[in-house]
């Protein structure tokens, strides 16, 4: 008789022996003789037992939720074993070993005497193939696993090559399937994106991306639909880990899945494609035929070139948003302050679309005399004038948080509180009037030095609620403000001295307690119904 309750651990990793004896019991349940804690696994799941006269054993499955493969078949019942007989149950591999056989086995324990005297020493083994790692060289069995580990790091090589140049999302994904149907032996597979402004959950913004059909597959209008099972999507996003199904009909992660059933996915890997703080998407393939296709190797190859994919999509979608971000920069800073369009950008402010009702104060600055001017300089003198005019006083109003409205000839109109908005609009356009006075009286020191005539500058600012909103053609938009209150900052503007610089009496309110200010006498100004009592700025407090 065989000896029976014998294990050895071997040298090197996953080298795990156990000496069959008349019954060895296989299962989750720690109760079995070879207990293997893996979730394909069932408590009780398979028996390989000792024939009462004959010196050979049997497998027999016990109705396996996940099967048992001998050989890569499926055990219907029970099979007969053989030396070198390779054994699939769950995740790992097995290979049934009889000494006395004349091919010995790696590590080999050495002769186990027979119990009876000149009896034949033959007793089994089972030794572990770990299916999630690549074992060293001194461990590959035989030249199919060297071929089969071969070829899933060809797999990564190429595909890692294929990847590292990819212009954009779709040939990321594209390349991405057809190398996974190069490799593996399945029928379908399927990329499925997050969409974040479909909302917060992940699990349900998902939509398809990308679909591949194995060549030459004849498959129904039905099969090619593919439904990933819900339950499944949440668990790889929730847990971000990958799921391998041996048999999907039987797996009870798919118990409720309807569309498992209907389409009859037999083995199925759904993996995550994920950068370091978020969820892009999954990938799952799967095979309408064949149960126990894939092994826990498969998935660790599937994990490792999704993560290859999700690399190249994030650069992608970074090269994206780096081309929107300067795209939206660049028109951000023709209107906003550079800590404004910072803001903006980094998606810690948002510009609201569309029309809306807005209190805004608004500021006019007009060049006096411009016309005059304008036929006592040469052109290029003029161009040079305005040029430095507008970079100085635009970088007053940006200094100040405000928004450069536009330019009208001469004259530069500027917003606080639109687009965005602080509790310190009015003031902030006050000093920014007071600071174009100052580089305006800055300027014209320069101008007097170079033997040039000095400019003068008259300023209005008027508070009100407006209209504002993006406007134009569909070719030209730009974002600009309607309203009482414009009209009235224009008028303040023209009825300015040189260096003054005029307030509407809601805007003195709003500024009172930081404002120096001389009440003036009442003004009928050009479109207004009724005199205005402006404001002339003396100084800040």
């Amino acid at each position: 008789m065989g000896v029976t309750k014998l294990v050895r651990i071997s040298t090197g990793p996953g080298q795990h022996e156990i000496i069959l004896g008349d019954v060895t019991t296989i299962g989750r349940q720690p109760t079995n003789t070879l207990q293997i804690v893996d979730r394909l696994v069932s408590k009780e799941h398979a028996i390989i037992s000792r024939h009462p006269k004959l010196p050979r054993y049997q497998l027999i499955d016990l109705q396996s939720r996940n099967g048992t493969f001998c050989n890569d078949q499926m055990v219907d019942g029970e099979v007969a074993l053989r030396h070198g007989d390779a054994m699939r149950i769950g995740s790992t591999t097995w290979r049934f070993v009889q000494e006395g056989a004349d091919t010995l086995r790696v590590g080999e324990a050495e002769p186990i005497p027979a119990e009876e005297p000149g009896a034949a020493s033959i007793h089994a083994t089972m030794q572990i193939d770990l299916a999630h790692d690549f074992q060293k060289a001194d461990f590959i069995l035989d030249d199919k696993m060297l071929r089969a580990d071969y070829e899933k790091l060809r797999l990564a090589y190429t595909l890692s090559g294929d990847l590292h140049a990819a212009p954009d999302i779709d040939t990321v994904l594209e390349r991405l399937l057809k190398r996974v149907l190069e490799w593996l032996p399945i029928d379908r597979g399927v990329i499925l994106f997050v969409d974040p402004k479909k909302g917060s959950d992940p699990a349900e913004t998902l939509h398809q991306v990308a679909v591949k059909l194995r060549q030459g597959a004849t498959l129904t209008a039905e099969e090619r639909e593919i439904n990933v099972p819900r339950s499944i999507v949440r668990h790889v996003i929730s847990k971000r880990e990958a799921v391998l199904s041996t048999d999907a009909r039987l797996d009870a992660r798919f118990a409720n899945a309807a569309s498992v059933v209907l389409q009859g996915i037999r083995s199925s890997m759904t993996v995550p494609l994920m950068t370091t703080d978020r969820i892009l998407g999954v990938l799952h393939v799967d095979s309408l035929i064949s149960s126990g296709l894939f092994a826990e190797k498969d998935l660790a190859v599937l994990v490792a070139v999704s993560r290859q994919a999700s690399i190249s999509i994030d650069n992608v979608l970074l090269q994206r948003r780096l081309v929107e971000e300067a795209a939206l920069r660049s028109s951000l800073s023709r209107m906003l302050s550079p800590n404004l369009v910072d803001r903006i950008v980094a998606g810690d402010l948002a510009i609201e679309k569309g029309g809306t009702q807005k209190r805004v104060t608004v500021m006019f600055a007009d060049i006096r005399g411009f016309t005059s001017l304008t036929e006592r300089l040469a052109p290029a003198d003029m161009v040079a004038l305005m040029n430095e005019y507008f970079e100085r006083v635009s970088d007053v109003i940006f200094k100040h948080d405000g928004t450069l409205d536009k330019y009208i000839g001469d004259a530069v109109m500027a917003l606080w509180g639109a687009p965005l908005g602080t509790e310190h609009d009015e003031l902030r356009a006050v000093q920014a009037a007071s600071g174009i006075q100052e580089v305006v009286r800055q300027m014209n020191a320069e101008r007097q030095e170079l033997g040039q005539e000095p400019i003068g500058v008259g300023i209005g600012i008027a508070t009100a609620t407006v209209i504002a909103g993006y406007v134009g053609s569909s070719q030209t938009m730009s974002y600009t403000v309607f309203g009482r209150g414009v009209n009235l900052a224009s008028r303040l503007c023209s009825a300015a001295k040189p260096g003054e610089v005029l307030l509407s009496p809601i805007t003195l309110e709003a500024v009172r307690a930081h404002v120096l200010a001389d009440e003036m006498d009442e003004l009928r100004l050009k479109g207004m119904a009724d005199p205005v009592k402006p404001y002339k700025f003396i100084g800040l407090r």
